[in-house]
């Protein structure tokens, strides 16, 4: 490049870059809520640097974060505008504060983005695509006045070829156009809503460029993806590789690298699929995260023409049955319990986007850090370096597709296309993160529709790994797992034969609501429910950091004997408060943890140890069948203080209508209310003792005269018999004496009015 003209173009970007510059020094957050320790160190020069691509990394790359000319216009159009009036800081979406907007996107109105940018001179010659990571919801591109194209979907990561568009001229126009109707539309949306129907359990909607935007340079003959598939027992992956523009005469030079040495290097002809061996094989595990580096090159006509690296973990997950029976999730062959958090994936300073990627890894850090091993990635898909800092840091993942707007009934299947879509999309773009094992397909019926065809489709395409067809309820039968929401502090899963052919999880359970006051999304948030903990076994608030450890305790113990009926893996809901939630393990800001970490890991810690193993002191009549004195009717106030039993009758368990899960009914019921009371013997008084009810309704438990407990086995829009077995509370072991004592039940219905059909009790010393 001559002088003349290096001076010409010096001074063609300095004016071009010098209005960022300028804004660049009056930019701000937009106050008036909470914000993370990461929002301070932000500035539109250091905005979201890294590569965001962690598994198929190119040497060159220009990254487009920072401060971008903007506008919001309330007339639809089909042309980007000439007024620009405001600045946004890329990739914050318009509704956050670091965005420096902060502002409600409706669907009447557009999103108008616009930026200048220079292409580096070595990379004449080339492809030059455009990245967009993730821009919510509609997207139409012009560069240098020229229209490029559009893409719809609000969570997948696009591209277009740009090289064909750009002008003469040394600094180039990227002009964007997004529109995004949120609940007005019927788009994959989540957990975002717009304010009028916001809530606790619904947050503040993301419109438009949410994650990085990006330059890369490419040749024709460059790869455009790759899927890393490993086989564990065969000691193999499959690479499946995908060109921009294949042609049968290239080669791929794979090299397969462990802790920088090289293990492995083949040249292959560049087929679709090649399988390569890897010699005694490390296996990924959370315990052990290890992970092998690939590098990949593109030769053509011996010329090497495309260089890409990338990683991959050698991990297996599978299913069989334990000895008891039960179907057991397994990792490289051998059964894992999981234990981790519904994550929404929200931050209240950047809302789906977290102030920066030391932000983004700071959750699983601190997941790791209070013993947790999965992460209930909830109806929304991460930036790919989260599931990149998963893959290295060694959490497994349980990823949702992202539900459109809940109640969808009226929406048929070709207008849910898009949807599909955007599911597909995602599956293929993460297809290769060694941390994800679970796909979920729909969350308590939000936006459900053809659940077994669409579960049949994702596990065609993907083999690999397990599925959920719905978490929580609306469960169709197939699929690998059957996943329970029960937010009861003795939560209940399915009594199932031992021929069942799923494994059973609580996908979402706990969200004890604890507030920390000065952490808070709205200052003067009051607690959500009032809890009695005394008579009260419900989901709650707790007052005081030791009350929500004493309740804690309580219900992780209680989840460790639901192992014992099959249990594989609890969600607690959720890792952090998230706006008016305050359901989190942390704060919203991240700066609070409700209890310290190691008092986490120290509780978390006995959820992998081996089952628990108590001795019956009343046997369950599915197992050893008991007699009862019993009666379909209250006989008197206060029965369960009596020992008159003269108005019982005596019949032996379980009590059940005709046919009821193909169990054998040794008393039929015929009412929606079942009293029982039995008399048993103590030795000694043991340290624990728990309660195990199988129903599918409600059961008020009294030992000795005195209310203990109640234990809720039931599910919304569900009469499946449930069992559940929870440890009697501490001031409740104060009624037991040695010789005999007396237990009563009381069996009703549930709240949605479905009747009682099958009901059985136990009792266990631990």
């Amino acid at each position: 490049m001559g002088y003349a003209r290096k001076i010409f173009f010096q001074l063609v970007l300095f004016c071009c870059l010098q209005p960022l510059i300028v804004c660049a020094q009056d930019w701000k957050p937009v106050p008036g809520n909470i914000m993370t320790k990461w929002a301070a160190d932000v500035t539109p020069e250091n905005v979201w640097k890294e590569y965001p691509r962690p598994q198929m990394v190119r040497k060159d790359w220009l990254n487009l974060n920072g401060l971008w000319d903007f506008a919001i216009s309330s007339d639809i159009t089909n042309q980007p505008t000439k007024q620009y009036n405001k600045k946004i800081l890329v990739p914050f979406c318009v509704e956050s504060a670091l965005s420096g907007i902060k502002e409600t996107i409706r669907g009447n109105q557009q999103l108008h983005y616009r930026r200048f940018f220079s292409v580096p001179t070595n990379w004449t010659g080339k492809q030059l695509l455009l990245h967009f990571e993730a821009v919510d919801y509609e997207t139409k591109l012009w560069i240098d006045g020229k229209f490029v194209g559009e893409h719809k979907g609000g969570y997948d990561h696009f591209q277009f070829n740009i090289a064909p568009f750009l002008n003469n001229n040394l600094t180039h126009e990227i002009s964007l156009l997004v529109w995004d109707p949120t609940n007005e539309g019927s788009q994959p949306i989540g957990k975002q809503s717009l304010p009028e129907i916001r809530n606790r359990t619904k947050y503040t909607a993301t419109s438009g460029i949410w994650q990085t935007v990006w330059l890369e340079p490419v040749n024709n003959e460059s790869i455009e993806s790759i899927q890393i598939i490993p086989n564990v027992d065969e000691s193999a992956i499959s690479l499946s590789i995908q060109q921009l523009e294949s042609s049968l005469k290239n080669q791929v030079r794979i090299q397969v690298y462990e802790k920088g040495k090289e293990i492995v290097s083949i040249t292959h002809a560049l087929e679709n699929t090649i399988k390569i061996k890897i010699p005694q094989p490390k296996l990924w595990s959370p315990e052990k995260p290890f992970l092998y580096d690939l590098k990949l090159s593109v030769i053509k006509d011996g010329k090497i023409v495309d260089v890409l690296t990338s990683y991959f973990g050698m991990r297996k997950i599978s299913m069989a049955r334990d000895a008891a029976g039960f179907m057991r999730i397994l990792l490289n062959n051998k059964p894992i319990y999981q234990l981790g958090p519904l994550d929404q994936g929200y931050w209240p300073d950047g809302i789906l986007t977290p102030a920066s990627d030391q932000a983004l890894k700071y959750d699983i850090e601190y997941l790791k850090s209070i013993g947790a091993n999965m992460d209930r990635m909830h109806m929304k898909v991460q930036p790919e370096r989260w599931y990149y800092h998963c893959d290295q840091l060694g959490i497994l993942v349980w990823q949702d597709m992202v539900s459109p707007t809940k109640f969808s009934d009226s929406l048929n299947s070709k207008k849910m296309l898009p949807v599909e879509l955007e599911h597909e999309k995602m599956l293929e773009q993460l297809y290769s993160h060694p941390s994800i094992i679970q796909w979920v397909l729909f969350n308590e019926s939000w936006g459900q529709y053809d659940t077994e065809r669409l579960t049949a489709e994702i596990k065609k395409k993907d083999p690999s790994r397990l599925i959920t067809n719905a978490s929580g309820w609306n469960d169709m039968q197939v699929g690998d797992i059957r996943d329970f929401h029960d937010y009861t502090i003795c939560p209940a899963i399915a009594m199932v034969p031992k021929t069942y052919q799923r494994a059973m999880v609580l996908g979402e359970a706990g969200g004890i609501d604890l507030l920390i006051k000065e952490h808070l999304w709205s200052p003067n948030l009051a607690p959500n429910v009032k809890t009695d903990w005394s008579i009260d076994f419900k989901k709650g608030s707790v007052n005081s950091v030791s009350e929500f450890e004493e309740k804690y305790n309580y219900l992780f113990n209680n989840i460790l004997l639901l192992k014992n009926h099959g249990l594989n893996a609890v969600v607690y809901t959720q890792i952090s408060d998230v706006e008016d939630e305050i359901s989190g393990w942390m704060t919203y800001d991240r700066k609070i943890s409700k209890l310290p970490t190691s008092q986490f890991a120290a509780i978390h810690k006995k959820f992998y140890e081996p089952l628990l193993q108590g001795k019956y002191i009343i046997p369950i009549s599915t197992d050893q069948p008991q007699q009862w004195n019993y009666r379909f009717s209250e006989p008197v106030i206060d029965w369960y203080k009596t020992n008159d039993l003269q108005n019982f009758l005596k019949g032996v368990g379980p009590f059940s209508m005709p046919d009821v899960n193909n169990s054998t009914t040794n008393t039929k019921l015929n009412q929606s209310v079942l009293f029982l009371q039995k008399d048993f013997q103590l030795n000694s008084i043991p340290l624990k003792l728990s309660v195990l009810a199988v129903n599918n309704g409600i059961a008020d438990i009294y030992i000795n005269g005195v209310y203990v407990m109640q234990l809720i086995n039931f599910l919304k829009k569900d009469s499946e018999v449930k069992i559940s077995e929870a440890f009697i509370p501490e001031k409740a072991m104060k009624l037991l004496r040695v010789g005999e004592n007396k237990v009563s039940i009381k069996f009703k219905f549930n709240v949605n009015g479905i009747p009682i059909n099958y009901v059985d009790f136990g009792m266990k010393a631990y």
